[in-house]
């Protein structure tokens, strides 16, 4: 039993090896700080939406099936789905639509508050998700140029949410009633707006049901129904409305009628609320995560932790040499076994324990720093910290077993006589112990690889050349402006010697994908339909972006027939056309004729996550995205110009730029925090070990003292002894490193799996690991070796 007498021990131990007492405390205190980060980050990203009462019964409708090859997965629908579903299924109680839109900047007097991301939405939106509404006027969307703002902005803009009702302001200069003050979205919401407006401004009443505009949720009578027949019923519903082909709707009674029929390449899906922050669909405006990165950070936090309970159960050996007379002392006094290996558990429990609170201290000092770094949100309630806390004391508990079994089976089968003598049974000690510095580097030189791998394939994505030119582009909208006044904004821009070339288009190219359409060329034979993304852009697109042309020409002001012209990349030829030049081919799109007049070289219009699809682009002038190609070393004129540009226009909020490189890096975001993570728990496996190693090393000098002394009296010299004290250790962080290779290697590749564009597994690359790995031992177990070679042999010999 734990008493004082053993406390004192304990600490007076832990006083003596002050090196050995660091290193355990450093190893543990730092992997339970490491845990606590991943398990406030899992924490909070598995905790969307579970917040909403009745989150069982809502789902929200997405699109999937497969379009020319290349599958199809888009969360948006139509306007008119919502009615016909909640009419024709009895299981949908309800629904309630969202579109999101471009940013809002309010104005009122003469404050310009921006305002982020526009949502238009039902009026039952706020009540279907339980979003509480703090202020609202009786009819909350009763017009179509109703807006309610969130409580933050409210007090930006009045001071307080009680005068924020009923306020006219202007939102993209139209004037706009504030009906409702809500509540802040709660940040693990997977919506994140400060402005909502009626949906009615959009003119749902006006789409077709085939337009794919709106993003629709539905709420079923019973919690967690068949999603596979509720989505069943959902397409079923779809195309009774509108028939596409020879499918209708309305005589299907199985998936299989529907999946039968050539015709349908779509199907309407349902996905549960709390599933959307790990969704990956296309056009999506939720805020999403990666399963796969919330998954990994548990998994390399717990190698951290199996590293530091490695290096604990090495060093608990190591300290064995120092305290064999005293246990065999205790034994010849009365002690029993069990009383011995008591005291074992009581010091790994007290070491545990300690590390652990340290850790709490570590979180708190350091946590929202390293968050702010990563760009993560990490949350840890009071009751996630009492699970936390009593796992891990059921941990603890666990640990303490097993990082003491080794010591005390290694104590339990000594000899009284042996212990006292101070026999060491160095093979089987130095076994067990290199052993452990295997395992502990074969860890670190996984997460040392992975580490690199990521490094290497983050910077290959935003490196990689994408087949136009990106460099000196700024990037913005001036969606306020007329036609006549955006053409004048450019002209404008095009005068100044710093501007190269301005282009616009209707997609914020980098930023989001181009929309998609349909449209087929027309043969003697038969009508070649297709499926491809859309862009509409001007006459001087190519000349900005240095686009290539692999046949015919680009759009030209010389040629009044481009309006009615098009413009294909290579992978829409080659796909689409299988024989001879498509330049002079019709084209149909939305039953209007186009003909094509040229071939575009293949260029990444979508992140490097997707391989180049078919693209069709359109001419279409003075577009409401803007780019600004200007000339080296020219970023602050041309950046002031702009701002003179626009007060000239009178454009009512602040312009807000990016630069087009910027832009397109943003799109690995994810990516880019994966890369941070991986490089702070490399380095903190690495520190962990090489402290470990540093202690045990110590340990293994102190052990051979007598050894030295005596080689060194016989001619050993300095570069002899260091070789004999660094040789194991050496041997099986080498040994360590070439069982990692393999393992590193197929982890890897799984993970570059994900992407359409990759970097190769160079060897340099775990040559590089190697060299690193292989460095950090020498220099950790190299000093002391350096210090006890150069020792006074006599000093060494009086010492023993």
């Amino acid at each position: 039993m734990l008493n004082l007498s053993n406390i004192i021990m304990v600490f007076r131990n832990a006083r003596k090896n002050s090196a050995l007492t660091f290193a355990k405390l450093f190893g543990i205190s730092i992997s339970f700080a490491v845990i606590l980060f991943a398990a406030g980050y899992v924490y909070y990203e598995t905790s969307f939406d579970k917040f909403v009462p009745d989150k069982d019964k809502i789902f929200r409708i997405y699109i999937k099936g497969n379009l020319n090859g290349d599958e199809a997965d888009y969360a948006v629908t139509s306007a008119a789905m919502a009615e016909a579903i909640v009419h024709d299924i009895p299981e949908v109680t309800q629904a309630t639509r969202i579109k999101p839109d471009r940013d809002a900047n309010i104005h009122y007097h003469n404050e310009i508050i921006k305002g982020g991301p526009l949502l238009f939405a039902d009026p039952n939106f706020f009540s279907f998700f339980h979003l509480p509404v703090k202020k609202a006027s009786s009819n909350l969307f009763g017009s179509k140029n109703d807006i309610a703002i969130s409580e933050s902005l409210a007090v930006k803009l009045f001071g307080n949410t009680d005068a924020a009702l009923d306020k006219v302001v202007k939102l993209m200069d139209e004037d706009c009633v504030i009906t409702g003050v809500f509540k802040d979205f709660p940040k693990n919401f997977h919506l994140q707006y400060q402005v909502v407006q009626s949906i009615e401004k959009t003119e749902p009443e006006k789409q077709p049901f085939g337009s794919q505009s709106y993003y629709t949720y539905i709420k079923t009578n019973t919690a967690n129904p068949d999603i596979d027949k509720l989505s069943f019923q959902l397409t079923k519903t779809v195309y009774t409305h509108a028939p596409i082909g020879d499918v209708d709707g309305a005589k299907a009674k199985t998936w299989d009628d529907l999946k039968a029929n050539d015709s349908l390449y779509l199907f309407y899906m349902v996905e549960p609320l709390t599933a959307i922050h790990f969704s990956n669909h296309k056009f999506d405006p939720a805020v999403t995560a990666s399963k796969t990165y919330v998954y990994g950070a548990i998994i390399l936090a717990l190698l951290v932790l199996l590293i530091s309970s490695i290096n604990f159960t090495n060093l608990t050996i190591a300290n064995l040499s120092t305290r064999l007379k005293e246990i065999g002392i205790r034994k010849t006094t009365g002690a029993f076994s069990r009383q011995i290996a008591s005291q074992f558990l009581y010091e790994s429990l007290i070491f545990w324990t300690i590390g652990f609170f340290l850790a709490i201290v570590l979180y708190e000092i350091g946590g929202q720093p390293l968050a702010h770094y990563l760009n993560l949100n990490i949350q840890i309630s009071t009751i996630l910290l009492i699970k936390i806390f009593l796992l891990t004391f059921l941990g603890l508990l666990l640990f303490n077993m097993l990082t003491n079994i080794l010591p005390i089976y290694y104590v339990s089968k000594r000899k009284v006589l042996n212990l006292l003598k101070d026999e060491k049974n160095s093979h089987h000690r130095f076994t067990v112990k290199n052993s452990f510095v295997f395992l502990q580097f074969v860890l670190s030189a996984l997460i040392i690889l992975s580490s690199i791998f990521v490094q290497k394939q983050i910077s290959y994505m935003v490196n990689k050349n994408r087949g136009y030119d990106a460099n000196n582009v700024l990037m913005f909208s001036f969606y306020e402006l007329s036609d006549a006044n955006r053409q004048s904004f450019i002209n404008d821009l095009k005068a100044y010697t710093a501007v190269k070339d301005v282009t616009t288009s209707d997609v914020s190219f980098g930023k989001n994908d181009p929309g998609m359409n349909s449209a087929y060329f027309e043969t003697e034979n038969e009508e070649n339909y297709f499926h491809t993304s859309v862009m509409h852009v001007d006459d001087e697109f190519q000349k900005t972006f240095d686009l290539k042309m692999n046949e015919g020409r680009f759009f030209d002001t010389n040629h009044p027939t481009d309006d009615k012209a098009v413009i294909l990349n290579q992978t829409a030829a080659n796909e689409y056309h299988k024989k001879g030049s498509l330049i002079g081919k019709e084209l149909l799109i939305d039953n209007s004729r186009f003909h094509v007049i040229g071939i575009t070289k293949d260029f990444n219009y979508r992140s490097l996550y997707h391989k180049i699809q078919p693209l069709i682009i359109l001419r279409a002038e003075n577009s409401g995205n803007v780019f600004v190609k200007f000339r080296n070393n020219e970023t602050s004129e041309v950046i002031a110009l702009l701002q003179k540009q626009w007060k000239k226009f009178h454009i009512n909020r602040p312009i807000q730029y990016e630069f087009h490189n910027a832009v397109l890096a943003s799109q690995y975001g994810r990516d880019q925090q994966a890369k941070k993570l991986m490089l702070i728990l490399s380095i903190l496996s690495i520190t962990i070990a090489a402290v470990g190693l540093y202690a045990i090393s110590l340990f293994t000098i102190i052990s051979k003292t007598k050894e030295i002394g005596i080689r060194k009296v016989n001619g050993a010299n300095i570069s002899e002894v260091m070789t004999l004290l660094n040789k194991d250790f050496i041997k099986w962080v080498a040994i360590a490193f070439v069982v990692a290779t393999p393992i590193a290697w197929y982890v890897m590749n799984l993970w570059l799996e994900n992407f359409a564009y990759r970097t190769g597994l160079s060897w340099w690359v775990f040559a590089l690991a190697g060299i690193l790995s292989f460095a950090i031992a020498l220099l950790t177990v190299s000093w002391q070796s350096y210090k006890a070679a150069t020792r006074n042999p006599v000093d060494a010999l009086r010492y023993e």
